[in-house]
């Protein structure tokens, strides 16, 4: 809709709007955790596979999406999240008639997508445990860990003495700066990211992140003939393939490269299907056709026991007391299910101990009293 909407008022229609490109900012940023919360509920399942992955997650996480990122890059001429989006990087300068990216382009790319988030989030985690966290805070700066304190590991608890005084106290230093100023650099990283949005809303510029800016690559639609080409050119390829020269090793070579190009191909497909299966199960568990099927059937009650040959008899009338065969008052069952009168049932439970009817033992402390309305 957005698409048609810059088409009839003249604008345009290549240019993606900022809500898809915030889209495309928020997907990306939802995968990690995403992937980590799955990898946690299976690291309880298999720890002795999975807990060393979820310590070095952030790691492992770069890596995969580093064989991703580059793989949309080189077939696509966008990140993943920016192809599912539908929308493909050009370059600004073009080379022979051409802004398709180039070599240089996607490695350059990749520092923006996979480095520079990873050390943004090693850079916040080291922040949050120099700064105390959450509870320095809220509740002031006693929290925190002081940078004062020596801390001696590694190279510096064995150097010798004058050098590890020096060692500690440069890293004291870098430590304090890194406190005072890191907030700062968040902060204008932030801003700058920020006014891009603005700018870009506004059509002050056709670079929507300041990382684009400085790479020289602008985001666009996809074209129908850019459809086209991806038809055209068949399955995407992986870099790990190489021409075929006869011999098996090569063969076994270029398998695993469409094997893998296949499956990360499929990402895109896969993607839409988990998010609707998993709205598909939230909306299955909150529904009542979840509640009915969890339902268990009602058991029907048991068979009451059968009366002893030597027993009380039960009268025909259910309204009479078995002891006393009047009108029952007051009505209380015995552990068996027979209902007498109260004090009829209690004062033989106290004298003989045995239900009057089954012969079964009984004890006073067992009786239940009984209340119809009126």
């Amino acid at each position: 809709m957005e698409f048609m909407s810059d088409m009839l008022s003249g604008a345009d229609s290549g240019k993606p709007s900022l809500f898809e490109i915030v889209a495309q900012h928020k997907m990306s940023e939802l995968l990690e955790p995403a992937l980590r919360h799955v990898t946690s509920v299976y690291a309880h399942r298999y720890p002795r596979y999975l807990v060393r992955i979820l310590n070095w997650h952030e790691e492992v996480y770069a890596v995969l999406m580093l064989a991703v990122e580059r793989h949309y890059l080189r077939n696509y001429g966008g990140s993943f999240t920016e192809h599912f989006y539908g929308t493909k990087r050009v370059r600004v300068r073009r080379i022979g008639g051409d802004n398709s990216l180039t070599r240089g382009d996607v490695w350059k790319s990749l520092v923006f997508l996979v480095g520079l988030p990873l050390l943004k989030s090693r850079l916040d985690q080291r922040y949050e445990r120099a700064s105390g966290g959450e509870a320095a805070r809220l509740l002031g700066g006693a929290f925190a860990r002081s940078s004062d304190e020596p801390r001696e590991t590694g190279l510096v608890a064995e150097a010798p003495a004058g050098m590890r005084e020096r060692l500690c106290a440069i890293g004291r230093t870098i430590e304090q700066a890194f406190q005072r100023y890191y907030p700062h650099a968040n902060c204008v990283y932030h801003l700058a990211t920020a006014l891009y949005y603005v700018a870009y809303m506004f059509d002050r510029t056709d670079y929507s992140t300041p990382w684009l800016h400085l790479l020289g690559l602008q985001v666009r639609r996809l074209s129908a003939a850019d459809y086209r080409e991806m038809d055209a050119r068949g399955p995407a390829t992986s870099g790990l393939a190489a021409p075929a020269n006869g011999s098996a090793l090569r063969a076994t070579r270029n398998l695993v490269a469409r094997l893998l190009a296949g499956g990360l191909d499929m990402l895109k497909v896969a993607l839409p299907l988990s998010i609707f299966f998993y709205r598909f199960l939230e909306w299955w568990y909150r529904s009542d056709f979840h509640k009915r099927v969890q339902q268990t059937p009602v058991p029907p009650p048991p068979m009451p026991p059968k009366p002893h040959a030597d027993g009380v008899a039960v009268p025909e009338d259910q309204s009479l007391c078995p002891l006393c065969k009047n009108l029952r008052t007051n009505p209380a069952m015995a552990p068996s299910g027979y209902v007498f009168c109260y004090p009829c049932i209690h004062r033989h439970l106290s004298d003989i101990g045995t239900c009057p009817v089954t012969l079964a033992r009984a004890h006073p402390d067992a009786i239940r009293k009984l209340y119809a309305d009126a």
